[in-house]
C-alpha cells in the first residue's frame, strides 16, 4: 500500500497515493489531430474560423496553437489583491533594474520564437504548395470562399430576377 499525499486546499480531489498510479506511455503524449470540417484560431469570432484539410492536420494544428503571452513585469509602485497597505509592493531601484533586463532579454526571447514560428508557417504552406503541385491539385480554396470559376458557373445556373 502506498503513501497518501495531500496537496492543494484539501479535499478528496486532492488526495494521491502513488500505488496503482498509471504511468505516462508514448500514446498519452500525442497531440491529438482536430477532426472537426471548420475549426477555430485564436479566440474566436466569424474572422477566426478556417477550413480544416483532412490531408494535412499539422496545418490546422499549428493553426490553432497559441503562445503564452509574456509575463508582465511591473517597475513601478502598484497594489496587488484586494487592497490595503500590506498589498502594496515599492521596488527598490535595484529590483526596477533588474525586471528592465528580464523584460528585455524576455522580449528578445519572443521575437526569436515568433521569428522561428513564421519560419515553420512559411515551410508547412510550401510543402502544401509542393504536395498540391506533385498531386496536380490546384490551388487549395481557403476558408470556403469560391473560385472566379466556381462563381461563374453559379451565376450561370441561377435564373436572373430582373
Amino acid at each position: 500500500m502506498g503513501r497518501n499525499i495531500s496537496h492543494g486546499r484539501g479535499g478528496a480531489g486532492n488526495i494521491f497515493s502513488g500505488s496503482g498510479a498509471s504511468r505516462t506511455s508514448p500514446k498519452d503524449l500525442v497531440t491529438p489531430t482536430i477532426k472537426q470540417d471548420v475549426f477555430t484560431t485564436g479566440r474566436g469570432g466569424s474572422g477566426n474560423m478556417m477550413q480544416n484539410d483532412p490531408q494535412h492536420p499539422e496545418l490546422a494544428r499549428e493553426l490553432q496553437d497559441v503562445e503564452t503571452p509574456p509575463l508582465r513585469m511591473e517597475e513601478a509602485p502598484h497594489h496587488t489583491g484586494r487592497g490595503g497597505v500590506a498589498n502594496a509592493y515599492f521596488p527598490t531601484p535595484e529590483e526596477e533594474r533588474r525586471m528592465r533586463e528580464q523584460g528585455e532579454a524576455q522580449l528578445a526571447r519572443v521575437k526569436t520564437q515568433e521569428a522561428q514560428l513564421a519560419r515553420v508557417r512559411t515551410q508547412s504552406k510550401d510543402r502544401r504548395k509542393d504536395l498540391e503541385h506533385t498531386a496536380g491539385a490546384g490551388p487549395a480554396v481557403s476558408s470556403g470562399a469560391l473560385s472566379s470559376d466556381n462563381r461563374r458557373s453559379s451565376e450561370e445556373r441561377q435564373p436572373s430576377s430582373s
